[in-house]
């Protein structure tokens, strides 16, 4: 018996109201969905950096900073990492790391790396100077001591690299306090495996590294082999609200009945290997340095916070296709039921209503079943408005695997759509017809790999909006040769048929006679 696969909604919208046309980017009234073209070309910060930057493993530990959300007795409540970039004391880290959205403490403390073999003293304090949500990433700077005195030091800092220079292969050294590493400072090293894109942001909105990421090495120091900062290292969260914090106080570990800052706090992890390519942060760094107002250019940050309270249940999604590859203006470069082997990126589309800037999504892929972390988006802020269409890939320059792809968009934590196609040069696409011979009306019919675990969209809905079969009636449509999961439903989603392991292997028919395999 086969597990039963979660059945997304298939009488879509389009059956009742009309669809927005896949490639036809956003709604006539909402013309402000950002596109990847659009994504400005971050450099590096344009201040002057002097010859003498770190570039040993010492010298770059000592730029490397731990900084504590503080209560009002300066007791800590979470802790991240962070990289000093200006001797007067500038320091970029993660969003999350210094998150004020909620008032949840009162102000930053920052120590400084003295000793590679001792833990970082709470010494001085910090304000954020600008930061951005969208991509996770701020500027805080020191502006004195604890106790109120003055800072009458310069810092040691780490000089700001190209991470557009950064290639699969390059070396890479990761540096932070880690809560898996004890107190002291903690080195990893891996190298570039590659790169992820965002549609908000770009090709290069993530490396990917082998080289390990945990909870409170977050806003640290990666760099290349020249010892330039290319990059943050950034946990990102494995669902809802995981991502906002690194370590906090999440059980009474000292067993008085309370939790609080006496208790251990306890690193909240997410998937590894994430680093926020350091030239997203170019015009955060100049403008905190000018003392500039930031403004992101990749999503407004107004209304509720992206932790929660979003209504998600007017959220539809629908009109899923795939494309090797997307257009300079958001478009899939050609729609495909499935895909040869070794493509170096499969990209989902999709139309929605219903979204909320500032709330929380995932866009999760899945290869023959198993969940591929570093291509996918997780917990991520949504930045498209609230209707058009959007887009995600998941990539590998050395050519992806054969298999049954499959992507999970979920928005709030809640699966809203999904769909799968095959990838393999065994999956020739050939044109299979559907007929109804069942004596009822059929509404929707999905068409599912076997090793998806989503039924998926609507193949009547496809080619022509608001399509249905009468009895009698017969569509024909593209599909990859593979074993599928067939599903068709009446207008009011009621099962019709199901039919479960059906070889596809050449052009044909496929009856619905009402009876289940």
């Amino acid at each position: 018996m086969r597990t039963p696969r979660l059945i997304i909604p298939l009488v879509l919208a389009a059956l009742l109201s009309g669809l927005a046309i896949a490639c036809g980017g956003g709604d006539d009234n909402n013309s402000a969905t950002p596109t990847g073209s659009s994504a400005p070309s971050a450099s590096p910060s344009a201040t002057a950096q002097p010859s003498t930057t770190p570039v040993n493993v010492d010298d770059l530990a000592k730029a490397v900073v731990q900084i504590y959300a503080l209560d009002s007795s300066d007791n800590p409540i979470w802790f991240g990492s962070g990289t000093v970039i200006s001797e007067d004391g500038f320091i970029l880290t993660n969003g999350h790391v210094v998150d004020d959205r909620q008032d949840e403490y009162d102000h930053l403390g920052v120590g400084i790396t003295t000793a590679e073999d001792q833990a970082p003293e709470i010494k001085y304090a910090a304000k954020i100077q600008t930061v951005d949500y969208a991509i996770d990433l701020a500027v805080i700077q020191i502006t004195g001591l604890l106790d109120g005195g003055r800072v009458l030091q310069t810092f040691p800092y780490a000089k700001v690299g190209d991470s557009n220079k950064v290639h699969i292969g390059d070396d890479i050294r990761i540096l932070g306090y880690p809560a898996v590493g004890g107190e002291t400072i903690t080195l990893t090293r891996g190298s570039i495996s590659g790169f992820t894109s965002e549609r908000a942001v770009g090709d290069r909105a993530w490396i990917k590294t082998d080289a390990t990421i945990t909870g409170g090495n977050s806003g640290g120091l990666a760099v290349n082999d020249d010892g330039e900062l290319i990059g943050v290292p950034t946990i990102v969260g494995s669902g809802a609200d995981t991502n906002t914090v690194d370590c906090r106080n999440l059980s009474d570990t000292n067993g008085d009945g309370v939790i609080d800052s006496n208790d251990t706090c306890v690193s909240v992890g997410g998937f590894i290997n994430g680093i926020r390519p350091v030239n997203l942060a170019s015009d955060l760094i100049a403008d905190a340095e000018s003392g500039t107002e930031y403004v992101s250019p990749y999503h407004e940050e107004t209304g509720p916070t992206p932790t929660g309270g979003f209504d998600t249940t007017s959220v539809d999604l629908s009109n899923f296709q795939f494309s090797a590859d997307v257009t300079d203006n958001d478009q899939p470069t050609e729609v495909v039921p499935a895909l040869p082997s070794a493509p170096t990126s499969v990209c989902a589309f999709w139309d929605y209503t219903g979204m909320q800037d500032g709330e929380s999504w995932d866009a999760i892929w899945y290869i023959d079943g198993t969940k591929d972390d570093q291509g996918s988006i997780i917990n991520d802020t949504w930045s498209g408005s609230e209707s058009g269409n959007w887009w995600v890939c998941v990539t590998d320059s050395n050519g992806l695997p054969d298999g049954a792809y499959e992507v999970v968009i979920q928005v709030g934590g809640e699966v809203k759509g999904a769909s799968s196609l095959y990838v393999g040069d065994s999956h020739k696409i050939v044109s299979v017809t559907f007929e109804n011979q069942s004596g009822q009306e059929v509404c929707a019919i999905a068409v599912s790999p076997i090793k998806a675990q989503n039924w998926g969209g609507d193949k009547l809905a496809l080619e022509n909006s608001g399509t249905t079969l009468k009895d009698g009636d017969s569509k024909t449509v593209k599909l990859g040769t593979g074993e599928y999961d067939i599903l068709a439903v009446d207008c009011n989603n009621n099962t019709i048929e199901q039919d479960a392991d059906i070889s596809i292997d050449s052009e044909g028919t496929f009856t619905i006679t009402g009876s289940s395999q």
